[in-house]
């Protein structure tokens, strides 16, 4: 742990179902100045930064997407977004895990309970009012455990298994890119049914708890960059979980929902990516400002050159933002919706390339110097080269992109890379 002043956040009061949009976005950027002081350590050392999730469990952040009427924050996606941003502005592993305890949160607080009748509704309203309680009220922290060896987030050929019993289900299966794992309270995990066959498996999604005597983590994470997020693999074995810890209480439905409704498996990650796109660009302009011509008193940034350079970058960077807004804007007001799905994927596409190129242009424009780590955009390079990584990959969004455009039907899951 590393010695740092009081944290700002200290100062304000915890956020709640009062906060507005603005008020949060303004307690995520003061949460920022703190994490920015301990990135370095935490890049280094690849401890987790426990101290900045203590920071955001006294801050009410855990209940960020839980609804309002669970006691909760209930921020927009859009809201969502821009916290993301100010938080990987700090410290981009920090955001990055931050976003895997929201992808649990997030999902639940859109499950349309009204929707279910009778013995299903009645399931995923117990499922969601003990999921909310246990962040709410007892400030735990989920994270996911999906992704596998050789196989990373397409679902479609996962190879861990469950099988149903008396009390509930039994899991067996390898996970890798478990991100807080050892840290987080629960798993969200994904698994088919034991035996399935066709293209798409039965999937489905489990709960278990970090104290079930089935898991085992293995500890290998050194990474080029998000190396604070302690993403290990994880070994399930005859791991029990019992009927009530089902996902969303439905079982076998997880693929038509990655296909319909991608967004928080993918957008997620345009938030922390847009961050990084940020800070690279505050550093850049401002460690040009202070630099002089070598051999003169004249500041580099009366060249026209520069100046050039610069302006292309802004003017990418607006874009981006801008694409990244809008797409967020379009999950909050029509979620699921083919227009939307085009949207989140197009951009996911931009933040995942525009932000090691950015941080490229950065190093070429500032000099040799910043390659240092002794500065932060050393760091911001090489977690920005990691974007085009996460689900879906930028080969990924491209081949979306491309064959929503040529009129497939993107609804279907025969057509998806998942």
């Amino acid at each position: 742990m590393t010695q740092s002043s009081p944290s700002l956040v200290q100062t304000a009061l915890p956020l709640n179902s009062d906060s507005s949009s603005s008020a949060i976005i303004d307690h995520c950027k003061r949460l920022s100045t703190g994490f920015s002081e301990r990135a370095a350590h935490y890049d280094a050392t690849r401890e987790f930064p426990v101290e900045n999730f203590e920071e955001l469990r006294e801050s009410g952040l855990l209940s960020l997407m839980v609804p309002k009427d669970k006691g909760g924050i209930g921020a927009d996606f859009l809201t969502y977004t821009k916290a993301l941003e100010q938080l990987a502005m700090g410290d981009a592993s920090t955001a990055l895990a931050f976003n895997m305890h929201n992808i649990a949160a997030g999902t639940l607080a859109e499950a349309k309970v009204g929707a279910l009748s009778g013995k299903r509704g009645e399931v995923l309203n117990n499922f969601r009012d003990w999921a909310f309680k246990e962040i709410v009220e007892n400030q735990k922290l989920f994270a996911s455990a999906n992704s596998e060896p050789g196989i990373g987030a397409h679902f479609s050929k996962l190879k861990s298994t469950y099988r149903k019993t008396d009390e509930g289900y039994i899991i067996n299966g390898l996970k890798s890119w478990v991100s807080m794992s050892g840290f987080a309270d629960y798993y969200v995990t994904a698994a088919k049914k034991e035996g399935a066959n066709g293209e798409f498996p039965d999937l489905s999604f489990f709960v278990i708890e970090a104290e079930n005597p089935g898991i085992e983590i293995e500890v290998i994470w050194d990474t080029l960059g998000m190396r604070a997020t302690n993403t290990n693999m994880m070994h399930l074995k005859d791991v029990s979980v019992p009927t009530n810890r089902l996902f969303l209480g439905t079982q076998g439905l997880g693929m038509l929902k990655l296909v319909r409704e991608p967004h928080w498996t993918i957008a997620g990650y345009i938030g922390v990516y847009l961050g990084i796109c940020s800070v690279t660009f505050n550093f850049m302009t401002n460690y040009l400002k202070n630099k002089n011509k070598p051999g003169t008193q004249e500041s580099v940034i009366s060249s026209e050159q520069v100046q050039h350079q610069v302006g292309e970058l802004a003017i990418a960077m607006e874009s981006c933002r801008t694409v990244v807004y809008d797409a967020a804007r379009q999950v909050d007001e029509n979620p699921g919706t083919i227009e939307t799905n085009e949207a989140v994927h197009r951009s996911k596409y931009l933040v995942g390339e525009l932000a090691p190129h950015l941080a490229s242009q950065a190093m070429r424009l500032c000099g040799g110097a910043t390659i240092a780590k002794r500065l932060p955009l050393e760091r911001h390079y090489r977690d920005a080269r990691c974007g085009g990584l996460m689900p879906a990959t930028s080969d990924e969004c491209v081949l979306y992109a491309g064959k929503s455009a040529l009129g497939f039907d993107m609804t279907r899951m025969s057509e998806t890379y998942w």
